[in-house]
């Protein structure tokens, strides 16, 4: 499911509160005009799709999440960690035809409501499973190109999916090569923990940038990349996916990466009271 989200193209009307009193405790959707939002509760949106472009990536969020492109540009096998709307399911869906893709989802609840958002139905290239994500990637039996993980609930990010035993079976689930890309949101002092965790389990072969206009950073955790290769080549890289999906701006995401890549676990920490991304495009233009 998608994380909580704030997104400044995005306001709902004063009726929205009656929809909150109605709806039990349960995740549910609201529409309002050309667009349907699905909510934990009254705090934030969950996910957004336009009912007449229910494929497009509304929320900037999901497009910086695409980044995965610039890391595995045809990936054959995509995990997903968290259903919510769909967004980033039904865009690599559509986009991706030769991708394989799985969506690991432990609420029911948020399942049933699959059709609303126009889901695609489970096929040969498309499955949607209920399942405990800790567990399923821990007996995964086929390594996965992609492993995006995205699963948050009403409280935020459970423990358990952002701890260092879980961050290292989704290194053991990639192929070499493959990327982990994880959704965190809040302030940086609340995204450092899991920002170490990433940076020792894989490593220090991270990327990561700020999404667009909400507090979300998106971090790409890399399997045995060759680093160098892929510096030299991001901003090509960058250009041909920009071709192929210009509604993602990989380009600019590939612009506002940093990384820990060739960093120590100590150089790390040195700057982690900080605003990490800040400090290291400080560092990065100074040196």
């Amino acid at each position: 499911m998608h994380n909580p989200q704030r997104d400044d193209e995005i306001t709902l009307p004063p009726r929205f509160e009656d929809v909150i009193a109605d709806s039990a405790g349960l995740p549910f959707t609201y529409d309002y005009g050309d667009m349907r939002t699905l909510h934990f509760d009254e705090r934030f949106i969950q996910s957004a799709m336009r009912i007449s472009q229910p494929d497009e990536l509304l929320l900037s969020y999901t497009r910086a999440m695409m980044g995965f492109l610039l890391f595995q540009p045809q990936p054959r096998h995509i995990l997903m960690i968290g259903l919510g709307g769909g967004s980033l399911a039904k865009y690599c869906y559509r986009h991706l035809p030769d991708s394989r893709i799985t969506v690991v989802e432990l609420d029911p609840a948020i399942i049933a409501l699959r059709d609303r958002f126009h889901v695609p139905d489970n096929n040969e290239r498309f499955q949607v499973i209920q399942a405990d994500a800790v567990d399923y990637v821990a007996t995964l039996r086929e390594s996965v190109d992609v492993l995006v993980h995205d699963g948050y609930g009403p409280d935020g990010l459970p423990a358990p999916l952002s701890a260092t035993p879980f961050y290292r079976q989704c290194l053991k689930a990639l192929t070499p090569g493959g990327v982990l890309v994880s959704n965190l949101w809040g302030e940086d002092l609340d995204l450092l923990p899991a920002m170490q965790r990433l940076h020792s389990v894989f490593d220090a072969k991270l990327w990561w940038c700020h999404a667009q206009h909400c507090l979300n950073r998106i971090v790409f955790s890399c399997k045995d990349i060759d680093v160098d290769a892929f510096q030299s080549n991001l901003a090509r890289r960058a250009v041909q996916q920009d071709l192929r999906h210009s509604e993602l701006g990989l380009c600019h995401v590939a612009q506002n990466l940093s990384t820990s890549a060739g960093r120590s676990q100590a150089d790390f920490d040195a700057i982690a009271g900080n605003d990490m991304y800040a400090a290291y495009m400080g560092d990065h233009a100074a040196g």
